[in-house]
């Protein structure tokens, strides 16, 4: 299987394109990536990742950048693995451990919460009441052309 080696920003180039292709509008669009991706895409000395240039470099919950190549770019170390992740190397481990990062649409995803039930009873040790409820809360793909993935390996 042959393998080609390209850029972080000619991934995320990639990713745009397929969102394209798929009418996802290019307002609202995310990327959330991983440190190591991350890593990489910082060692492109790159003048969209320099503090220098204006609103980007600084970390702000989780955000990086506000508009590379349309996404905000949120990093993540929850993101999925394929094997040992995409620091592994050596050629042969190549095909079987990488990493994955996720990119979409606001519009692609949901989620919704309620407190379902509460009850109020006494505290047995103090003079205050006690207040549970149960939490409900899900998760949904609605647009699944509104997300794309990539696989990608560092070695």
């Amino acid at each position: 299987m042959p393998t080609a080696t390209v850029s972080p920003a000619m991934i995320v180039s990639r990713m745009a394109r397929l969102l394209d292709q798929q009418q996802v509008d290019t307002q609202g669009r995310w990327l959330v990536v991983d440190p190591v991706f991350m890593e990489i895409l910082r060692d492109e000395d790159s003048r969209f990742l320099n503090a220098d240039f204006g609103e980007s470099g600084g970390l702000r919950n989780g955000l990086v950048l506000n508009n590379f190549h349309g996404f905000r770019v949120y990093t993540s170390s929850n993101l999925p693995a394929v094997g040992t992740g995409a620091g592994t190397t050596g050629s042969a481990n190549q095909n079987a451990n990488f990493g994955v990062i996720v990119a979409g649409h606001d519009s692609a995803v949901a989620t919704a919460e309620q407190i379902n039930k509460t009850e109020t009873y006494r505290d047995t040790d103090s003079f205050a009441d006690i207040v549970r409820g149960m939490h409900l809360y899900g998760r949904k793909i609605l647009r699944p052309e509104g997300i794309v993935t990539a696989k990608y390996n560092a070695a």
